[in-house]
This record gives C-alpha cells, structure tokens and sequence, in this order.
C-alpha cells in the first residue's frame, strides 16, 4: 500500500485532496477498499513511515473520522477491546461539565468524540456524539445520582 500512496503523489508531497481526487475516479466498492488499506497503513506501517506521510495520514483520518471510527472498530482487533459503556447519557454530562472550565481551550467536540469512540463501545455516530455531548448538561439529580454510583464503588 505505502508502494500504491507513492505512486498515486508521483513523488510530490501527499494531500488529502490529491487522494480524494484520485479516489473519485474509482467505483464506490473501491474507494472503500483503498481507504481501508489506507488506514491500514496508518495502523500497521506508521513507523516505517516518512514524516509527510505521517502528516497526510493524520490529516486524512481527521478529515475521513467516522469512515476510520467504522475501520477500526469493524475491521481490526480494536474492535474487540471497546469498554462497554453502561450509563451513556450519564457519561455525556460528564465529559460535557468537565470541557466547561477550558472553553478558552476550544476542545472540540468533534474530537473529543471521535476519541471516545476509539474507546467506547457507543454504537452512534461522530456528529451525533459530538452533538450529544455539546448540549448535554448535569442538573441536581443526575449529580446526585453521579455521587451515590462513586459512594456504591468504595
């Protein structure tokens, strides 16, 4: 594949949009195929990897996130090490409270998903998790039920 990603650049330097060009003259059941592979690079070749390489596979898994979110959990290993997640709307008002005092940070929700779904076994979208997240927030009684879960824990 690393043989295939030089060809398709020539030798110039890797772009996210060159790749999307080329991959917009294939048939749709091909482009699927050439992204896993891709991300299978990303995965499993990084190392032997140069440096604009590295950066074109991490801007086109940032631009592409659900399609590698869907790679990794369907089609690698990974997939079988998500932690279950039992108390999502719960979670949510969690990590939405916790991103509240770095609003001058600028976290971006879209991220902090698309992580938690490399993590969590949530069967739900990047843009609806992180859409999830944005407006969930924590009144008296989830924080009260937040605090008898930890007291159930010692």
């Amino acid at each position: 594949m690393k043989e295939q990603l030089i060809a398709l650049f020539g030798g110039a330097k890797p772009t996210v949009q060159k790749f999307h060009e080329f991959l917009n003259g294939m048939p749709l059941e091909e482009r699927g195929i050439f992204f896993d592979r891709t991300f299978g690079l990303a995965l499993s070749g990084w190392t032997g990897l140069t440096v604009p390489y590295r950066l074109f596979l991490i801007r086109l898994i940032k631009k592409n996130r659900q399609l590698f979110v869907d790679y990794v959990r369907q089609k690698t290993v990974l997939g079988e090490f998500l932690y279950g997640m039992d108390e999502l709307n719960l979670f949510l008002k969690v990590v939405n409270l916790w991103m509240q005092p770095y609003k001058n940070h600028k976290s971006s929700y879209t991220e902090i998903s698309f992580s938690l779904l490399l993590t969590f076994d949530m069967n739900v979208s990047v843009k609806y998790l992180a859409d999830k997240i944005r407006y969930a927030r924590m009144d008296s009684y989830d924080f009260a039920d937040l605090m008898e879960k930890s007291s159930e824990m010692e």
